[in-house]
């Protein structure tokens, strides 16, 4: 199995690109191969009128309210040797093809996120948790990096080459963490895509209270639910529609986020997507992480993580999700942050398999 590239990023945003791109120059036939498959696959998918509508006015946007995104996605264009354009078209894709999925009913990949605090865990400290369920192809495009922006906060986080942002999960120096999981959504328009604002959201906030602020009024794109844990333990689950959103918090207990909207404000928007024998996945995955979690109360620690991260529970019920015939999904890595420790534990493929690596806020052991 290939490793895992670790970037050393610090600067301004296009330096902090320019960097990305020099330090995975090895990857870049790799990310060229990433990049002309998701041109083909979205050739096969058709885009029509209404999906470069949502393309252009989205790109509108972001130049709008994001500079620093365009910033750092010309960083890593001119350090790749790729023209802008289209290194910005391959990362909008990657979201705005959920606009013909979901008028087309097909299906693609999920991700299972958790976090825990209080009450809950073993010793009384917040806990959060993540298996990223992505293509195949993005195995060997993982990255684990370390950002020091210019102005805000050093934060670590995981990704891929050739994308910005944070595009998986991360956590800051103040011990605030935050992970994503797609979701299918017919409430979808020009916003923020969700590695923009988390990148954001880690940079600029301590506490889950200020984050939830900042995401509740961010011009929000809609595919995509947040998971946010700090130091004092407080946790949130924020499904992130276009134009409405779904909220839940605590303080002393655990949440769980897949790949549906649960909230009364959002639970109408999902578009079920996926062929009949798969529509359960989701929801058969948030069960198997509700019971566990709900069966630990005051046991839950970072052992348990790993042994959650690693679970296999049929087709459906499975969070450790191996390649299958006829998807390109997979789970591509498991991370599990320490928001009071400012660690991280970093299993690069499946969890099953292991190891995982202890990662912090100031450099790598293993």
């Amino acid at each position: 199995m290939p490793e895992y590239t670790t970037l050393t990023l610090q600067g301004d945003a296009y330096s902090m690109g320019q960097q990305h791109g020099q330090q995975v120059g090895h990857l870049r036939p790799l990310i060229l191969e990433a990049v002309a498959a998701r041109f083909r696959q979205l050739e096969e998918d058709g885009p029509d009128p209404r999906f470069e509508a949502l393309m252009k006015d989205t790109q509108a946007l972001l130049q709008q309210e994001d500079e620093p995104l365009l910033a750092m996605i010309r960083g890593q264009a001119q350090a790749l040797s790729l023209e802008f354009d289209v290194l910005l078209r391959y990362n909008l894709i990657a979201f705005l093809r959920d606009d013909l999925l979901v008028r087309r009913a097909r299906a693609a990949e999920g991700c299972t996120t958790w976090a825990a605090s209080g009450s809950a865990t073993a010793d009384g400290e917040p806990i959060l948790a993540k298996n990223r369920d992505y293509r195949a192809d993005h195995l060997s495009l993982q990255i684990v990096a370390q950002a020091t922006p210019e102005n805000g906060y050093p934060y670590l986080y995981v990704g891929s080459a050739g994308s910005p942002g944070v595009f998986s999960a991360g956590m800051n120096q103040a011990g605030l963490a935050v992970a994503d999981t797609h979701v299918y959504s017919t409430d979808l328009g020009p916003g923020l895509p969700s590695y923009s604002l988390m990148m954001h959201t880690l940079e600029d906030h301590e506490t889950v209270a200020s984050a939830l602020d900042y995401l509740r009024a961010a011009p929000r794109l809609g595919r995509n639910n947040l998971i946010l844990a700090d130091a004092t333990g407080h946790l949130a689950v924020l499904e992130g529609g276009h134009s409405r959103y779904g909220l839940f918090e605590s303080h002393s207990g655990a949440l769980v986020n897949t790949n549906h909207f649960v909230s009364d404000q959002m639970r109408g928007y999902y578009a079920h997507v996926d062929p009949p024998q798969d529509r359960s996945r989701s929801t058969g995955r948030y069960e198997t992480a509700s019971r566990a979690l709900a069966g630990a109360q005051g046991q839950i620690d970072v052992p348990f993580a790993k042994a959650l991260a690693a679970t296999h529970d049929g087709p459906l019920g499975s969070l450790c999700c191996h390649p299958e015939a006829g998807s390109k999904s997979a789970t591509i890595s498991a991370a599990i942050f320490l928001p009071r420790q400012q660690q991280m534990l970093f299993c690069h493929g499946l969890p099953c398999q292991g190891p995982f690596d202890h990662i912090s806020l100031q450099g790598r052991s293993a």
